[in-house]
């Protein structure tokens, strides 16, 4: 079950490494950071819900579910979506993953402090190595803007919080389709509220749409669902580790399709995060 889901986990964080090229080329069409989060979420629920049919899965949910679900949804992961693509407009996006990778550490120090849950040796180790791989994408440019930098230390610390809260309530052992639709449900509420401040834009070219309902099928259906069985099989400490091969996915893309430079720096740090995950294999076997 552990091999499931360590191979569950990399698979979503794979899918979810791509989403910032999805999401820089959909802003090319006009978008707003709020814009994707609104669609990624309303575009994923019919597909969820011809699933659940399909699958005869129950839409019922219990009272107390349904609030941890919208606590997840609203403080983790939409809070996390729309922090860490609005930092896209302040600083790198190399920059903003950089940071926003913090969120194993702060996965690790809740389930300590919060939840007494020690954290070995071997797992510090791993830390370590990950943190230190995670800062070897980081490079600041002179344009960044402080408000950016917040931002994507924000998105790290409620995303650790998603991840807690899913595998400390019951909701890692409910359906992984139903915890979807009722996330993507609440998210998109949140990010219609939020459209009071920041304008979600309506009319754009019908390539951005494509592109739109593609994200959402990728990131807030397979790679959510992926994820949650990973949590599931692993506990949120093991599996944020695991994670970590968003980034390299990211580095991976940008230097095959963008174009982008591969240097020293990034390539050692694929290779310490890689360390990393080899050791918090071998403990999982």
């Amino acid at each position: 079950m552990r091999i499931k889901g360590i191979f569950a986990t990399i698979l979503s964080a794979i899918l979810f490494g791509l989403t910032p090229l999805l999401t820089t080329m959909i802003y090319d069409y006009g978008a707003t950071s709020m814009t994707v989060v609104f669609f990624r979420s309303l575009f994923v629920l019919p597909i969820l819900a011809i699933i659940m049919y399909n699958q005869k899965i129950s839409f019922h949910i219990s009272k107390f579910d349904l609030k941890n679900v919208a606590i997840i949804a609203i403080l983790g992961s939409g809070l996390t979506t729309i922090l860490l693509f609005s930092s896209y407009n302040y600083i790198d996006i190399g920059c903003a993953t950089t940071l926003h990778f913090l969120y194993p550490v702060f996965v690790s120090l809740l389930c300590f402090f919060i939840y007494k849950q020690k954290i070995s040796k071997q797992k510090q180790v791993a830390l370590g190595l990950a943190l230190l791989g995670a800062l070897c994408f980081f490079d600041l440019s002179a344009n960044a803007k402080p408000i950016g930098l917040i931002m994507a230390i924000a998105s790290a610390f409620t995303y650790a919080f998603y991840m807690v809260q899913l595998e400390k309530t019951r909701l890692a052992h409910e359906n992984a389709y139903k915890v979807s639709f009722y996330l993507a449900a609440f998210i998109a509420i949140e990010t219609l509220v939020c459209s009071i401040v920041y304008p979600i834009h309506f009319v754009m070219p019908w390539e951005a749409y494509g592109l739109l309902i593609v994200l959402a099928i990728m990131s807030s259906f397979l790679a959510v669902v992926l994820l949650q069985k990973g949590i599931q099989y692993l506990g949120s400490s093991t599996a944020s580790l695991f994670c970590l091969f968003e980034p390299i996915t990211s580095v991976v893309c940008g230097w095959l399709i963008l174009g982008e430079a591969l240097t020293l720096s990034k390539i050692i740090g694929c290779a310490l995060i890689l360390t990393a995950l080899i050791i918090m294999s071998r403990k999982n076997k």
